[in-house]
């Protein structure tokens, strides 16, 4: 693998896409997001808005050039009465943390039992991060939540490593996706720009401005953020 060729071209492809502007805003020491409303061409239908990327339900999304997905992924039951929609970034130390600390338990008891839905959604703070969530969707819909446990899980071995992107793609592999796949997902685009939409309307319709932030039924979880606290908040509202 030609390191600098494939670095390079991947920061290429993500400062590159329609318009971000995004680079300074994703490089600088402040991690804090922007509130920027996404504004995507709607076609015949008009233009879509923050409100259309970031709903309280699922976002059906699309499939793009390159096969990958731009859509939310529900967990547990479409029919349950509370929805809980996790903001993170793949990057984030306390999203890790949450991930196996809290998220991992209330899935068995809660998502995988039916009592909730749950929709975990893209919201890089840099451009790691960025680069993980495209290659996550470059596996599709079926593949996209195995993805996100395993660079989550894993994450301390790929953002240390001085060739992050060497490991991702090493993980990647690991998933099914060859270096060709990967390479069309991170010059697609459409997939790309998909990713800093949902950032950006996650950030406009429900402020969100840290990771994790974790919402439930649209309100943010302000509590104690523990499984126990958070599972006993959920079952209040059952």
């Amino acid at each position: 693998m030609n390191k600098g060729l494939l670095t390079g071209g991947v920061i290429v492809a993500i400062a590159a896409i329609a318009g971000w502007g995004a680079m300074s805003m994703l490089s600088s020491d402040d991690d804090a997001p922007t509130t920027r409303a996404a504004m995507v061409d709607g076609g015949a239908g008009g233009a879509v808005t923050s409100a259309d990327l970031a709903p309280l339900g699922i976002y059906a999304g699309m499939v793009t050039e390159s096969g990958g997905f731009t859509g939310d992924v529900l967990e547990g039951s479409a029919d349950a009465t509370v929805t809980i929609i996790e903001y993170a970034s793949l990057t984030c130390p306390h999203c890790a943390s949450f991930h196996e600390r809290i998220y991992k338990p209330l899935k068995k008891s809660h998502i995988d039992t039916g009592k909730v839905k749950f929709i975990y959604r893209d919201f890089p703070l840099n451009n790691p991060a960025i680069a993980a969530s495209i290659i996550a969707r470059c596996g599709g819909e079926d593949r996209y939540i195995a993805f996100v446990d395993l660079f989550l899980s894993q994450q301390d071995r790929w953002t240390r490593a001085e060739d992050w992107m060497g490991e991702l793609q090493k993980m990647a592999k690991f998933g099914g996706l060859s270096t060709d796949k990967i390479n069309e997902c991170l010059q697609d685009k459409a997939l790309g720009q998909s990713v800093i939409d949902r950032y950006r309307a996650g950030s406009e319709t429900f402020k969100v401005s840290a990771t994790p932030t974790v919402l439930v039924n649209g309100k943010k979880y302000e509590g104690n953020m523990s499984a126990k606290a958070l599972a006993d908040f959920i079952d209040s509202k059952l």
